[in-house]
């Protein structure tokens, strides 16, 4: 049988068509389904590389966000005493008793832990309510760096009072009396804090007594003076009593162990880095009462965030940004005057104050004819310590800004100030 020239094309054409037909069926959609495998592979791969990529680059700002909590937990709780001990508080006021030239004793009341405004004493327990603070100091512990055991005995503590918890609801629920029941959500809802009243009975002078109070009132922690009840003894000498309250607040550092393993032949308490009440690691104590605002400046080895800008003589930091980083931070203070009073506000590369950034900010009254910020700074500690800050200041007041730098490195400052010469002064 003959095949023209048009049947060979034709039976060429058909061939190629079955073996494409071939081709993509057994070959191509194979190949495709493997770069599609492939593909998807990658991809998670790569999601689970970005993922800890952005885990690792993250490290440092959580460092110093865990840095910046720390410190302002620090700060805050450092005017109150990290447990009740009766016989290391009888040792400080025998001292502050003996030092002042009175004469008498202390006495104690039943320790209690209530709220703070509350002045109804409590039932005489000997089991305590946990203070409502501790769950917080629980929680950072049990994040930062305790032991395994430490997490489990927290996790147990929580179940027995979430056990505990789910029982007074129960009881709370077939109470029929309303009033009673809004109480107990109230009260279980209040914050609390461990404290105990201390007595002092005293008889000396009137000087002595004077004095007596006034070294409370510049204690190193927070002893509030309820009452005091004062009579004439004789010419010369007068007897009463004070009664005062310690507060205890639960620590999330080693403030506790230190205090509690008191030495009698060593210094007492224990001393802190940055004290906005003092001058203590800001060099600044000459100048702190004149000063409107005081900034720190530090390198990344310190426990304290490298950058901390606040108001002086805020003994409890509320005032206070930080910054924290191993480069140079640019920070803004703006100071604004509208209506013959004065407001400030200022940010860090990490917080702000206050925290509606676009108001005027907080009023403040300065403390003399200029406005005054000292800056406290640091030397190098090492060729790659290169933390810093650029601060810029905007002032829109009727009053110069005094900037004075103490302590700053002589070869390689860590602070530099921006701003118009014309109403700001550095020295």
């Amino acid at each position: 049988m003959k095949i023209s020239k048009k049947e060979k094309k034709m039976l060429l054409f058909l061939g190629i068509f079955a073996i494409g037909i071939l081709y993509y069926q057994f070959g191509y959609t194979t190949l495709v389904q493997k770069v599609e495998e492939k593909t998807t592979i990658k991809n998670d791969i790569e999601e689970k590389y970005n993922k800890a990529m952005a885990n690792i680059n993250s490290i440092e700002i959580q460092k110093s966000k865990v840095k910046i909590l720390k410190t302002k937990i620090d700060e805050q709780a450092a005017p109150f005493y990290p447990t009740i001990s009766q016989e290391h508080l009888i040792l400080e006021f025998d001292k502050l008793i003996k030092e002042s030239g009175l004469e008498g004793g202390i006495t104690f009341d039943v320790t209690e832990v209530k709220g703070v405004e509350s002045i109804k004493k409590s039932g005489n327990d000997k089991n305590l309510a946990e203070s409502s603070l501790q769950g917080d100091a629980d929680e950072y512990n049990y994040k930062y760096g305790e032991s395994k055991e430490d997490k489990d005995d927290i996790s147990k503590k929580s179940n027995t009072e979430d056990a505990n918890k789910s029982n007074q609801n129960s009881t709370n629920s077939e109470n029929n009396d309303p009033s009673k029941s809004a109480q107990d959500t109230k009260s279980s809802k209040a914050n609390t804090v461990t404290q105990i009243k201390v007595n002092v009975n005293f008889n000396g002078s009137y000087e002595s007594v004077v004095k007596f109070l006034n070294a409370i009132g510049e204690y190193k922690k927070k002893i509030p003076v309820c009452t005091i009840n004062m009579s004439e003894k004789n010419l010369e000498e007068v007897a009463g009593s004070v009664n005062m309250i310690i507060y205890s607040v639960p620590k999330i550092d080693d403030e506790i162990s230190e205090y509690l393993n008191w030495n009698l032949n060593n210094t007492y308490g224990k001393s802190k880095p940055f004290n906005v009440g003092s001058a203590a690691g800001t060099g600044i104590k000459s100048t702190a009462d004149m000063s409107d605002f005081i900034v720190s400046v530090k390198s990344i080895t310190s426990e304290l965030p490298t950058i901390m800008i606040g108001k002086a003589n805020d003994m409890l930091t509320t005032t206070y940004a930080y910054g924290d980083g191993n480069n140079e931070q640019s920070a803004e203070m703006i100071l604004t005057k509208k209506d013959d009073k004065y407001y400030y506000k200022y940010k860090t590369n990490l917080d702000k104050i206050p925290t509606n950034y676009n108001d005027l900010g907080n009023e403040f009254v300065p403390n003399s004819e200029n406005i005054v910020l000292n800056v406290s700074s640091e030397s190098r500690v090492t060729s790659n310590d290169k933390s810093g800050l650029k601060l810029k200041i905007v002032n829109n007041t009727d009053k110069l800004v005094r900037v004075i730098k103490s302590g700053d490195d002589v070869k390689d400052p860590r602070v530099s100030i921006d701003g118009d010469s014309k109403n700001i002064s550095v020295n």
